[in-house]
């Protein structure tokens, strides 16, 4: 077993249509991966014999877990890396994927060749599109639209979906709900001081994107009606990596807002 797929599934009751669409979309496109082992996080609606009942339908080998609530972004995907770790151990490669996504065929070959071919890197992430001129095009048009955006480069930034050397992930031990008590927000920036880490200072590594996979992501979708309070997991990335986290963020971020952002955090508390 080389890849295991990780996927939290929430149906919400006043947008059960479109909650449902999202998913048809996301789970028929994922039956062309070269990889089709997928832990699916039920967050509710569903129960899980229910859920269990309606994955069925998919040429996917899928496992629920979880109870049918909503127990946010942090501590379900943790819950599917935890799975992962003690009922796959075979696995190789872990990815987090979310509903709102629609894959080309076998998107995820690249993505193990890189991490195949570059023991130094603990995951990578392919390319993205947001444009939701994609959905009118599903399912024929997908290959075509998807095409233009492809090439043979490596970029830096964190996007999702983004696949994860097991092996790492494991040892830094995902995400630390310990530090993480909200639903969402600031867990991905967690994983990236643990990843920096792992590796020193001196290899200075950061996430990259590599454009030979390119998928569609609506960036949103459901997340943004999980809740929580947002800040909550800022507080807890402070606590757990001090100044020298916000500096390596800093650093390791490409996005403007994001280095400056963690910049002032760190220029603040270097200067209390």
């Amino acid at each position: 077993m080389k890849l295991v797929h990780t996927l939290l599934f929430m149906v919400r009751e006043n947008t059960r249509e479109q909650d449902l669409q999202l998913a048809e979309r996301c789970l028929r496109s994922l039956e062309k991966s070269e990889h089709t082992t997928v832990v699916v996080y039920n967050q509710g609606y569903f129960t899980n014999v229910e859920l269990t009942e309606y994955l069925q339908q998919f040429r996917l080998n899928s496992v629920v877990i979880g109870s049918a609530v909503n127990v946010g972004i942090v501590a379900g995907r943790q819950g599917c890396f935890r799975y992962i770790f003690g009922q796959l151990p075979d696995a190789e490669y872990i990815s987090e994927l979310h509903t709102d996504m629609i894959f080309a065929a076998r998107w995820d070959t690249p993505l193990c060749e890189y991490l195949r071919d570059n023991a130094e890197e603990p995951m990578i992430c392919c390319a993205i599109v947001t444009d939701a001129e994609i959905i009118e095009r599903y399912p024929d048009g997908i290959e075509d639209y998807l095409a233009p955006y492809r090439g043979d480069r490596i970029g830096r930034g964190l996007v999702h979906p983004c696949v994860h050397r097991a092996e790492v992930l494991k040892a830094v031990g995902g995400y630390d709900t310990r530090f993480l008590p909200a639903f969402q927000a600031f867990e991905d920036d967690s994983l990236l001081v643990s990843y920096h880490y792992y590796y020193g200072t001196r290899a200075n590594w950061f996430p990259k994107i590599l454009y030979r996979s390119v998928v569609y992501h609506a960036i949103g979708g459901q997340r943004y009606g999980l809740g929580g309070d947002l800040y909550a997991n800022f507080a807890g990335l402070v606590k757990q990596y001090g100044a020298m986290g916000m500096d390596v963020l800093s650093r390791v971020h490409v996005n403007p807002w994001h280095i400056q952002f963690f910049g002032d955090h760190f220029t603040s508390m270097a200067n209390e």
